[in-house]
């Protein structure tokens, strides 16, 4: 390995020498020449896809090794491992003395842990594929120093500005990649970068008053979800003022996800404590915490959790509080893609693990770590946010509406979606079935992109500059789908569990290979595919939406449509509003 300082990083190169090849590990300098650039990954062009047209057909791209679905398995299995194994050596760096239980601090902790772990191997895998295929050539790669610095004020700037910034991607591509670089490169030292995110507080009267009064519904042993009511929240709360009646189902993370119980042992060429101390948000830095033990309940009690809980530090030391003091949490789906993805990271460290965990009506998950790991107490009930939609399509108008989803340019999530380089060919597939629709379909569809997101693929941008025909869909989906003419989806989600709950004539296509789904699921897709629900090409599907259009009503409501329908609702979206409030209170109570 050749080093440069960045002082002389920019001297010429002499005549006599060819051109050293330039490896881009974050985002690719304005101009840049593709024939002496190979760029890291699709994060380079995320926000200057503008001043690089066409950037996918014209620069080379460093392989993609999660691509490998039995790879990316193994992956999630050891990010699930080194989020468990870091919560104790953060729990020291935070409070050196302590005298807590690990509930707290597996609580506390494993949120922010598990996305931190989940970046870090996902470009441990790509370095260590970039170093395999590259490693003989001549390249020249600008790392940044190791005291680079992100200061992050919440849970959410951890994923908006750390996993996916490319500065940040490029700080730790250069943390991993250093101690590994070949002979063959030459090294220029980057400038250090210091970036803040600073934490936001409420401001105004207003405001304030707002904050309080969400923290106030927060302590509710039930507190509002999605699509629930007050009244309803309460209702829920007073099945749940008494003693737990039920064993303890909560899983020690140490006991099932510990790398020295799972083997999954990733071998980083560095300590990963102090990146993980870099990208530690300031909600959790000033938290303070009870000083020696806590005091145990008489009786374990249950309490519902907020998906808030991913977010708000404050709320989220609460609720490691209650864990800590013998109390019981229940978790509950708030979206799709649980129970149908092939693997989860996130949810099942943090919410399967838990006491209970509610579902739209599944109950089964398959873990990356096997199926002792997978087992959890899955309870399916129905949705109150799918209830409200029940049966409430009625159309009304000629629209055709296109739901697209989130295209993140590096695989942070690290699950069974698709790669970064499959989001490309996801994108290019929306304009294969546009094209397929023709000029007439064109002029009746609105295009829903999905909601801004820092580090993604430009989405509406590109396609409606392609076809001028196409309008965009804006305001609020849910009324417009119940009034669509059809709907017409190219992922699984809880867009798709919404339409299917409020009866909406429905076509939705994708790859299965860039979308492995569990067995379960795969089952259900196949009478979708037998019915013309669902297809594997945008071709098939824009062909569908061809057939159909005249009168989508009719295809939808006949029997063989309506069965399969009711059979995905049963397992996947369970909507009935018979007895709905009976059942979660019973359940509640039993727990």
């Amino acid at each position: 390995m050749h080093l440069i300082t960045s002082q002389n990083s920019d001297a010429s190169t002499p005549a006599s020498e060819p051109v050293l090849k330039h490896l881009v590990l974050g985002s690719m300098p304005i101009p840049s020449d593709p024939a002496t650039v190979l760029a890291a990954g699709p994060w380079c062009f995320a926000g200057r896809e503008d001043f690089f047209p066409d950037w996918e057909d014209h620069y080379a791209l460093a392989p993609e090794p999660l691509t490998d679905r039995t790879l990316q398995k193994k992956a999630i299995g050891q990010a699930l491992s080194l989020a468990s194994d870091m919560i104790p050596r953060l729990a020291r760096q935070l409070q050196p003395d302590h005298d807590l239980p690990e509930d707290y601090w597996e609580l506390l902790l494993s949120p922010y842990c598990i996305n931190v772990a989940r970046i870090l191997v996902e470009i441990w895998y790509r370095v260590q594929a970039l170093v395999d295929t590259h490693g003989k050539e001549a390249l020249q790669v600008e790392l940044l120093p190791e005291e680079c610095t992100f200061h992050m004020g919440t849970d959410a700037d951890v994923i908006l500005h750390g996993c996916l910034n490319p500065a940040c991607i490029h700080w730790i591509f250069s943390c991993l990649l250093r101690p590994l670089c070949p002979q063959a490169w030459t090294v220029t030292e980057g400038a250090c970068v210091s970036e803040e995110y600073p934490q936001h507080r409420p401001e105004g009267t207003g405001a304030r008053l707002k904050d309080a009064l969400r923290r106030m519904l927060l302590r509710l042993p039930f507190p509002p979800l999605k699509g629930m009511g007050l009244v309803r929240a309460l209702r829920y709360s007073l099945a749940l003022r008494h003693a737990s009646r039920s064993e303890d189902h909560s899983r020690p993370l140490r006991e099932f996800y510990a790398s020295s119980v799972t083997g999954a042992i990733l071998n980083l060429p560095v300590d990963p404590l102090p990146l993980f101390m870099n990208l530690l948000p300031q909600s959790l830095r000033d938290l303070r915490h009870p000083e020696g033990r806590v005091t145990p309940m008489k009786e374990p009690r249950v309490r519902a959790a907020s998906i808030l809980l991913y977010e708000d530090a404050s709320y989220r030391q609460s609720l490691a509080l209650w864990r800590a003091r013998g109390g019981r949490l229940v978790c509950v789906q708030h979206g799709g893609n649980y129970g149908m993805m092939q693997h989860i990271s996130a949810m099942e460290l943090v919410e399967y693990t838990q006491h209970a965990f509610i579902t739209w009506g599944w109950t089964e998950q398959e873990s990356a770590l096997g199926p002792v790991c997978g087992k959890a107490n899955f309870v399916p009930l129905p949705a109150p946010q799918l209830c409200r939609l029940h049966n409430c399509w009625r159309g009304g108008n000629r629209t055709l509406i296109f739901v697209g989803t989130e295209m993140p340019t590096i695989g942070y999530q690290l699950d069974s979606h698709p790669t970064p380089l499959q989001n490309v060919q996801y994108r290019d597939d929306k304009q294969w079935f546009v094209e397929a629709l023709g000029k007439r379909r064109q002029e009746c569809t609105l295009y829903r992109p999905y909601f801004p997101v820092p580090g993604t693929l430009d989405d509406a941008p590109w396609v409606l500059t392609r076809f001028s025909r196409v309008h965009l869909c804006s305001g609020p989906l849910t009324p417009q789908i119940l009034n669509c003419h059809l709907l017409v989806l190219d992922h699984h989600g809880t867009t798709l569990l919404e339409a299917m709950a409020a009866n909406v004539p429905l076509v939705c296509y994708w790859d299965p290979s860039c979308w492995p789904v569990n067995a379960a699921f795969q089952r259900l897709l196949l009478q979708l595919a037998q019915v013309g629900i669902w297809h594997s090409s945008a071709e098939a599907a824009a062909m569908q939406v061809d057939a159909i259009w005249d009168n989508p009503a009719a295809w939808w409501q006949s029997d063989p449509v309506q069965k399969a329908r009711q059979a995905f609702l049963d397992a996947f979206a369970h909507s009935s509003r018979r007895h709905c409030d009976a059942l979660w209170t019973g359940m509640l109570r039993r727990l």
